[in-house]
């Protein structure tokens, strides 16, 4: 049984692959987004960014099915499957959730590029497969101001209405690649209130995950496309 498991899935693990072999080595780039600038006074200069994108690079290779490798380490695709699927994701651009269990490391990437090199007289096929963080844009809101006339600008009842929608919170629907982390984002600013929308829907987020064959969502990183919820 190998100790570290890698698993690359799509949807909330509605399609998944789990590397048989796993790479010899592992290295992950985090970037930082500083800039060189010259002053004529001063000289070179150096501007402090944010972070970048982290990415990753897995090398290794899909054993046959005749290969001790497969058999011992419970194989489920043959080569061309695995290739096929990689593909897939690739072309469909789909976000793709990099998960090492012993590393800590559950990250929605991308796929930057995917290389498959097969041998003479040898079944199994090897990749490189290039992996890049995702993150999801906050793109700011631009309020416009409009003149209205008074005799249309008095309206008790939709005024009253809307209230009441900002009182009980607005309704969001769970789309593919959603996580609760990315929600809070889009809505807070920061992902790290992922809990404040959990607590609020603790109950259909639970229910959602056990209908799926998951004991718990793990305090929301199971969630699900069509499940709706409300942002408190």
């Amino acid at each position: 049984m190998k100790k570290r498991v890698i698993e690359l899935n799509v949807n909330n693990r509605q399609e998944y692959l789990q590397l048989v072999v796993n790479p010899v080595t592992l290295e992950f780039t985090d970037t930082q987004n500083n800039q060189q600038i010259n002053l004529l006074e001063i000289g070179t200069a150096l501007l402090l960014g944010n972070r970048g994108l982290i990415s990753v690079t897995l090398e290794s290779f899909f054993p046959s099915e005749r290969s001790p490798l497969f058999q011992r380490y419970g194989g489920k695709r043959t080569p061309k499957e695995c290739k096929a699927l990689l593909k897939k994701w690739k072309d469909k651009g789909e976000i793709v959730r990099l998960i090492i269990s012993d590393m800590d490391v559950n990250l929605a990437m991308a796929i930057g590029s995917f290389n498959t090199t097969i041998k003479e007289g040898d079944d199994d096929i090897y990749f490189s497969l290039e992996l890049i963080e995702y993150k999801t844009l906050n793109v700011p809101t631009v309020k416009v101001s409009t003149k209205v006339k008074s005799s249309i600008a008095k309206r008790p009842s939709t005024s009253s209405k809307s209230s009441s929608k900002k009182s009980g919170g607005r309704s969001y629907t769970i789309k593919s690649s959603d996580t609760l982390w990315g929600i809070a984002t889009r809505y807070y600013g920061s992902g790290t209130q992922y809990k404040k929308i959990y607590n609020a829907n603790k109950s259909i987020i639970e229910s959602t995950a056990k209908k799926h064959g998951f004991s718990s969502s793990q305090t929301g990183h199971w969630i699900f496309p069509g499940t709706k919820i409300t942002i408190p």
